[in-house]
């Protein structure tokens, strides 16, 4: 086991005001000159960790992260409105603009890496490389997987998921949005914190087959847990706010890129097997399976394997600078 680098502290805040509703948080660490990289934390809703800061070499990268809308230290908390998927990719342009940085490494996880996906088939001038960690495609079909008393969720954990839609008055997944959507704008706070208990309680049910990983939901503080519940229920009420197949269909946009793929091949929330294809398809990627691994980055091996990918591609990079 390789671990982390050790804890960091920023040596730069921001404040980005990107509308007139929203601020963002942005924070600085690494070295000033090293390679530019824009971190793109999981979610809807789940803001940056301490720990995302040291996955990353910092004598040779300059890592700028943030809390995507409505989450973290960003403001206004847990707000949904000017808050989809169109908002945030305009908000990492206005950060690399904020920063002056013309071409940087987008680095994801889960629907952190759906964001620098999309952003790079949008504005692929902008964008060195790829590091995507437990891709998620945001397909119609995707969240059927999730949600569905058909998708594969439902049928390995059936005993978890009969709790899960018990608000629903049936199992479509409509319905089960519908439900939550409800009672986490709910008035009454019960009801509220007991909806977003039961929404995080599945996610991380099917995020990962490690019962000893799981125990982090106790964790989550009573804010935390409804903004992330509540963020994750309104993009995908709306489908993540994208067309279906979005990003297979206009997948030639990223031939061109250097991108790493890590992904636990027991990611029960983000399958492999759309990630395999999409990787068959780009003909500079690297995709690193990891065994017995789930979805969150606190596994071992997960760990291990998305330093080794943050080492890679800047292996690369360093290299393209030599020629």
């Amino acid at each position: 086991m390789i671990g982390l680098y050790p804890a960091i502290k920023p040596y730069a805040k921001h404040e980005l005001a990107v509308d007139e509703i929203h601020n963002l948080y942005i924070e600085e660490v690494g070295n000033p000159e090293g390679i530019p990289l824009l971190f793109l934390h999981d979610g809807p809703g789940k803001g940056v960790l301490k720990d995302d800061r040291r996955l990353f070499d910092p004598k040779r990268y300059r890592v700028i992260l943030f809390d995507q809308r409505g989450c973290g230290r960003s403001s206004p908390y847990a707000e949904i409105t000017n808050n989809t998927t169109q908002d945030l990719l305009a908000d990492i342009s206005a950060i690399l603009t904020f920063f002056k940085l013309n071409d940087s490494l987008l680095f994801g996880e889960g629907w952190g890496a759906t964001l620098a996906v999309l952003f790079a088939i949008q504005h692929k001038e902008k964008v060195q490389g790829l590091i995507l960690h437990s891709l998620f495609l945001g397909r119609h079909r995707d969240l059927q997987w999730q949600f569905s008393e058909h998708g594969g969720g439902a049928q390995l954990f059936p005993e978890h998921y009969d709790a899960f839609v018990q608000p629903a008055k049936d199992h479509s997944v409509d319905a089960i949005l519908s439900a939550y959507g409800e009672l986490l704008l709910s008035d009454n706070e019960l009801e509220k914190m007991t909806a977003a208990k039961a929404w995080l309680e599945w996610q991380t049910q099917i995020g990962n087959p490690h019962p000893e990983y799981r125990h982090k939901i106790d964790l989550i503080d009573a804010d935390i847990a409804q903004c992330m519940s509540r963020l994750q229920c309104h993009y995908f009420a709306q489908n993540c706010f994208l067309v279906d197949d979005h990003i297979n269909d206009n997948a030639i946009a990223l031939s061109h890129l250097q991108v790493i793929m890590v992904h636990g091949r027991f990611d029960i929330a983000n399958p492999l097997a759309p990630v395999y294809a999409l990787y068959q398809c780009l003909p500079l990627a690297q995709l690193m399976i990891v065994p017995y691994a789930g979805h969150f980055d606190c596994e071992p091996g997960l760990m291990d394997a998305l330093r080794n990918a943050t080492e890679v591609m800047a292996d690369i990079i360093d290299f393209r600078r030599e020629q």
